[in-house]
C-alpha cells in the first residue's frame, strides 16, 4: 500500500483495471509486470480465507492472471480485505484502476468500509466526473478529476463544481499536454496537482515551462493550494517546489 506518489501515504486497490486506454497510462505496465503475483495472491486468499473450494484450481488461476494483465476492471479481495493503520493517513483509493468502470456493488462497499475509518483521507481520482453523482461520498473523501489539457477541462462537470458541496474537490493535472487555463481553477476547486509524463513512451509530450507558470499564477491568484510533483521539479529545478494541501472540509 506504500508508494512513491507523493500527495498521499498510502495506495488502495480494491480493483485493478481500466477501460479507458490512455497511450500514456503507466497502470497497464505494471498490472503486466505483476499479474501472477496478484492472481496468486487473489486465489490464495479465496481458498484460504473465503473458504471457495474451487477458487485456487489451475483454471481459476489462469483466469485470474488473464483479467490483470488485460487490465479488465476486476474486484480483488486481497485488497480489499487490507487493514489501514491505526494513525490518519491520506489514502489513495484506485491507483491502478478507473472508478468509473467499477461495478456498484464494488463502491458501495468501499465506501462503506471508509465510513468506519473516519481518521483517514481517501483520495478518489477520476477522469469521468460523472460518476461523483451516483453515490454518496463521506465527508472525510476527497473527489479528484485528472485532466491533461483544455479539451479535458470544458467537459468538467457542473454538478461535480457545485459550490454547495462540502466534499473537497480537486484537479489533478497529470501528464500535462498542453497550456491550461487557469480560469478552469477559480470555481470552487480545493487543489491542484501537477505531473508530468515519466518514462520513455514514444511519442511523450515536451512540457514547456511557461505551462507551469501560468498553472502556478492562477492558483496563487485563485488562492488554491497547488501540489508540485517531482517530476516537473526535475524538469524544471529553478521553480518553486510547492507542496501544498488543501483543508479537509469534512463533513458527514
Amino acid at each position: 500500500m506504500k508508494n512513491k506518489i507523493g500527495w498521499c501515504n498510502l495506495t488502495w486497490n480494491p480493483v485493478w483495471g481500466c477501460n479507458n486506454h490512455c497511450e500514456y497510462c503507466y497502470a497497464r505496465g505494471i498490472a503486466k509486470r505483476f499479474k501472477r503475483v496478484m492472481a496468486e495472491n487473489e486465489c490464495n486468499y479465496r481458498w484460504y480465507k473465503m473458504e471457495i473450494a474451487d477458487s485456487y484450481t489451475k483454471r481459476a488461476f489462469i483466469n485470474m492472471t488473464e483479467e490483470i494483465r488485460n487490465f479488465k476492471p476486476t474486484f480483488l479481495h486481497s485488497q480489499f480485505n487490507k487493514k489501514f493503520p491505526k494513525k490518519p493517513q491520506r489514502i489513495f483509493v484506485g491507483s491502478m484502476s478507473e472508478i468509473f468502470y467499477w461495478d456498484e456493488d464494488w463502491m458501495i462497499g468501499v465506501l462503506k468500509k471508509i465510513k468506519e475509518y473516519p481518521q483517514h483521507t481517501f483520495i478518489f481520482l477520476t477522469k469521468h466526473p460523472i460518476v461523483y453523482c451516483k453515490y454518496t461520498f463521506p465527508g472525510n473523501c476527497w473527489l479528484g478529476v485528472t485532466i491533461t489539457n483544455n479539451e479535458d477541462a470544458y467537459y468538467l462537470d457542473n454538478i461535480y463544481l457545485n459550490p454547495n458541496d462540502y466534499r473537497t474537490k480537486f484537479i489533478c493535472i497529470e501528464p500535462i499536454l498542453s497550456d491550461i487555463n487557469p480560469y478552469f481553477f477559480k470555481k470552487n476547486m480545493d487543489w491542484v496537482i501537477v505531473g508530468a509524463e515519466t518514462g520513455s513512451r514514444k511519442g511523450k509530450e515536451i512540457v514547456m515551462q511557461r505551462w507551469i507558470t501560468n498553472i502556478i499564477n492562477g492558483c496563487n491568484k485563485y488562492d488554491i493550494p497547488i501540489y508540485l510533483k517531482d517530476s516537473i521539479n526535475k524538469l524544471f529545478p529553478d521553480i518553486r517546489a510547492y507542496k501544498q494541501f488543501p483543508k479537509n472540509k469534512g463533513g458527514e
